[in-house]
């Protein structure tokens, strides 16, 4: 599974905006700020996410090895580590 986040931008990691005036508030009243900023995990998030997408969706080396040793008859499979698996992602 891929995770697209081309949709966040991080030229505006820290963006301040200029303060809104509300409709129906008097003159009096304090002005408001809006500010907005991305920690330095939306940049490692994005650094993961280079990462991940350079790297292919099937590793052929490893397809290709597991295939010779099911075909070679040298693949074998444990049944108690299979069992404890799926008990282990069934709680």
């Amino acid at each position: 599974m891929r995770i697209d986040l081309n949709s966040i931008s991080l030229n505006n990691v820290e963006r301040e905006e200029k303060p809104k005036k509300a409709g129906n508030k008097s003159a009096n009243a304090p002005s408001v700020e809006d500010k907005t900023s991305l920690s330095s995990d939306a940049l490692s998030t994005s650094s993961l996410e280079a990462q991940v997408m350079a790297m292919p969706e099937v590793r052929h080396d490893k397809v290709e090895a597991l295939r010779q040793q099911v075909q070679s008859g040298q693949y074998k499979v444990d049944a108690d580590q299979i069992a404890k698996a799926i008990l282990k992602y069934n709680k």
